[in-house]
């Protein structure tokens, strides 16, 4: 169980496996097995696109109700996780889609100098007042992420709050490993960017 107030989880590839294979044998159990595991997950996914908890519920139903449905699909050569936050990150983005959300383009950015940095995406629980500027300094980087299209948005939410690797966010997007990077490299170039025409200090 990984609930959602507590960020980033490790799932066990194999457990799944056996999870799921007892799903296609009509298993209810399994089948709340599967929610149990990763309903906070994928919520948190879903909140993180679409700013919106009443969206994030309802994203997040639609997603686990497609992935059962497409269940006999799934191809066990990859890990459930991958292909379970694939649904969830398309199906949040064609959300936005429809919505007909504004975005800023990222076309053209280069980053002052390539140097990375590490985003910190907090879990949802309450915080102690001592770290209050720390709390003010994230719900600014949670704004500018925002802000960012759909797919670079999902890309960070992906490499910075569900920590995966840029192997795991490409197997998750079907994308190549360099076309991972160059899109979290942009994508963090135009954070910066959009932090300090905010003049904000993270």
């Amino acid at each position: 169980m990984c609930p959602a107030a507590e960020g980033a989880c490790v799932f066990d590839r194999h457990q799944d496996l056996r999870t799921i294979r007892r799903c296609k044998r009509g298993e209810e159990a399994a089948f709340a097995e599967i929610l149990d595991r990763y309903r906070g997950p994928i919520y948190n996914l879903c909140y993180r696109m679409s700013r919106s908890p009443e969206d994030a519920r309802d994203l997040a139903q639609e997603v686990f109700i497609k992935v059962f449905r497409l269940l006999d699909r799934y191809d066990e050569e990859y890990a459930f996780s991958s292909w379970l936050f694939r649904i969830a990150t398309n199906h949040c983005i064609d959300h936005l889609r429809r919505n007909r959300m504004r975005f800023l383009s990222l076309d053209g950015v280069t980053g002052p100098d390539g140097e990375e940095f590490e985003l910190q995406i907090p879990d949802e629980g309450p915080e102690p007042d001592t770290v209050l500027e720390r709390k003010e300094a994230v719900q600014r980087l949670e704004e500018v992420i925002a802000d960012l299209p759909p797919h670079y948005r999902a890309i960070t939410l992906l490499r910075h709050q569900q920590q995966l690797s840029y192997d795991e966010i490409a197997e998750v997007l079907q994308l190549p490993l360099g076309t991972v990077k160059a899109r979290i490299h942009r994508a963090r170039a135009q954070i910066q960017q959009m932090l300090a025409a905010r003049s904000y200090d993270i």
